[in-house]
C-alpha cells in the first residue's frame, strides 16, 4: 500500500509538471489598458465580440478599435502594442511566443523586448512588406494618404512581399534643409508653402532593393513600389509621442 501511494504521488507530480509546461506554452495576450469601443474576432473577422481591459485574448485573434477606441496590449514576454482609434491588427502566436503581427489598418505603436540572435523569428506584416524585428520601438501608419513606418529606436529589416522596392533618398544636406523648412512652415502655419518645398528635390538618390534596413529616427513612406526614406516627420513624431504617453508605465517595462 505504501509503494502504491508513492507511485500515485509520483504520477500526480509528473502530470502536474507536464500541465504546468503546457500551460506556459501559449503566450498570454492581455488588454492592460483600454478605452472606447474594442472588438476581438478570429483572423478572418468572423464572430466579433466586445473586448475590454483585463481580457485575455485567443492565441490567434483580430483586435479592432473603434472611432473612440484605444488599447494597450501585453503580448506575453514579447512586449506591448498600442492601438490608436480605428486600428486593426492580427496577433498570431506560435508555440510559446508571438509569431507575427499583421496590421490591416490604422496607427499602431510596437515596443518589443530584445530577441537574441538565435532565438525565435518575429514579424510585423503590412500590405507591401514584411518586417523582421529583434527588439525595437516603431510605429506603423496605414490611413488614407499615409502609409508609413517610423522608427523610434532599434533596426527593422523591411522585405518586399513582391518584387523590388524603388527606394528614394535625399542627400543629408537636402534632408537638413527640408527639416528647417518644415519647422518654419509649422511656425508660420503655411502648409501649402511647405508642400511646394517638399516637392523640390535637388539631390535625390534612387536604388532598387528587395530588402533594406531602417534605423533609429528614420521613416519610410510607401506608394506602391516607391519608398521614400527620410528623417521622422513632425506628424509621425506627434503620433509616436501620443501613443507613448498613452502606453505610459507599460512601455517602461520593455527591455529593448
Amino acid at each position: 500500500m505504501r509503494h502504491l501511494k508513492l507511485s500515485i504521488g509520483l504520477v500526480v507530480l509528473f502530470l502536474g509538471i507536464i500541465s504546468a509546461q503546457n500551460s506556459s506554452a501559449v503566450e498570454t495576450i492581455e488588454i492592460v489598458k483600454a478605452e472606447g469601443n474594442l472588438t476581438v474576432s478570429d483572423p478572418t473577422g468572423s464572430n466579433p465580440k466586445s473586448a475590454k481591459i483585463k481580457d485575455a485574448l485567443p492565441s490567434a485573434n483580430l483586435l479592432s478599435t473603434g472611432k473612440d477606441g484605444r488599447a494597450v496590449v501585453r503580448v506575453g514576454n514579447t512586449g506591448f502594442i498600442v492601438l490608436e482609434k480605428n486600428s486593426q491588427v492580427e496577433i498570431n502566436t506560435s508555440n510559446d511566443h508571438a509569431g507575427f503581427f499583421r496590421q490591416l489598418s490604422g496607427v499602431i505603436y510596437y515596443a518589443v523586448n530584445s530577441i537574441k540572435k538565435n532565438d525565435r523569428k518575429l514579424e510585423v506584416r503590412i500590405k507591401t512588406a514584411t518586417m523582421g524585428i529583434r527588439g525595437t520601438r516603431f510605429i506603423v501608419t496605414d490611413i488614407p494618404d499615409r502609409n508609413e513606418v517610423g522608427m523610434r529606436k532599434g533596426t527593422l529589416s523591411v522585405e518586399s512581399t513582391a518584387g523590388e522596392f524603388e527606394i528614394h533618398k535625399k542627400s543629408e544636406q537636402d534632408e537638413f534643409e527640408a527639416m528647417k523648412r518644415e519647422a518654419q512652415a509649422a511656425i508660420d502655419d503655411e502648409k501649402s508653402k511647405f508642400e511646394k518645398y517638399k516637392d523640390d528635390t535637388q539631390h535625390e538618390f534612387v536604388e532598387y532593393k528587395h530588402e533594406f534596413a531602417l534605423g533609429m529616427d528614420r521613416m519610410v513612406s510607401f506608394d506602391g513600389k516607391r519608398v521614400d526614406d527620410r528623417p521622422l516627420s513632425g506628424a509621425t513624431k506627434k503620433d509616436m509621442e501620443t501613443l507613448e504617453d498613452y502606453g505610459g508605465k507599460w512601455l517602461s517595462e520593455v527591455a529593448d
